[in-house]
């Protein structure tokens, strides 16, 4: 094992204890030590491979994107004799049950969106932290922040080709669309309980149809 495999594979390691502690304690709460303390290592050996706590809640955050975007291509795959609308509603019932089932994943994604907002989609340096700057996994991020919209677009074209999504309305502006349900459904789903109930009590699964077949009605030629 060379010198970067060994270091990657600490890195991984670092980052599962991570997931755990900050599943647990939450980001604001959590400290390096208590990261250290689940892995069986010093503080230092944490920063030794992650400058900071943000970098290490990035690279969540990448791992959080390359799992999200292994989930679109398979879909895509599995879909690909279906037409364009049943794919890209597939894609929107993989990203609500991916955040359902990856609570941490879908935390950091939303934490990520809230982020890339209040930077002026992150080029306002003047917002940055240092942490953040200096981060290896927030430029490893920002290199695949845009791959699931591009796959989902992508898809949203192919469903106008073949007839089924309606003509007329830019794939960007159906998107958007698609996102915002998406993106409400992880607000509001309580995903760390384990009724399967959202805040209003309502079964999640109803939900999730309910709100898919509206999306079909709304861009079904």
């Amino acid at each position: 094992m060379n010198k970067i495999e060994k270091r990657t594979l600490k890195e991984n390691q670092i980052t599962d204890a991570a997931e755990v502690v900050f599943s647990r304690q939450g980001y604001d709460n959590t400290k390096m030590e208590d990261i250290a303390a689940q892995i069986g290592v010093s503080k230092g050996t944490v920063y030794f491979y992650f400058s900071s706590k943000e970098n290490l809640y990035m690279a969540i955050t990448y791992r959080a994107y390359e799992t999200l975007i292994d989930l679109f291509h398979r879909t895509i795959f599995d879909n690909r004799n279906k037409k364009g609308i049943d794919s890209v509603l597939s894609l929107m019932r993989a990203f609500m049950d991916f955040s359902e089932t990856n609570y941490i994943y879908g935390e950091a994604l939303l934490n990520y969106y809230s982020f890339v907002r209040s930077t002026s989609q992150g080029m306002d340096n003047n917002k940055l932290t240092d942490g953040m700057k200096e981060s290896l996994f927030y430029q490893k991020v920002m290199s695949v922040q845009s791959t699931p919209i591009e796959i989902t677009v992508k898809e949203i074209e192919r469903g106008i080709r073949d007839g089924s999504i309606r003509a007329g309305v830019k794939p960007q502006m159906i998107y958007l669309n698609a996102w915002a349900l998406v993106i409400g459904f992880m607000k509001l789903n309580d995903t760390s309980a384990s009724s399967k109930m959202t805040i209003m009590r309502i079964d999640v699964q109803e939900w999730k149809d309910y709100m898919l077949e509206e999306c079909r009605n709304m861009i079904e030629s």
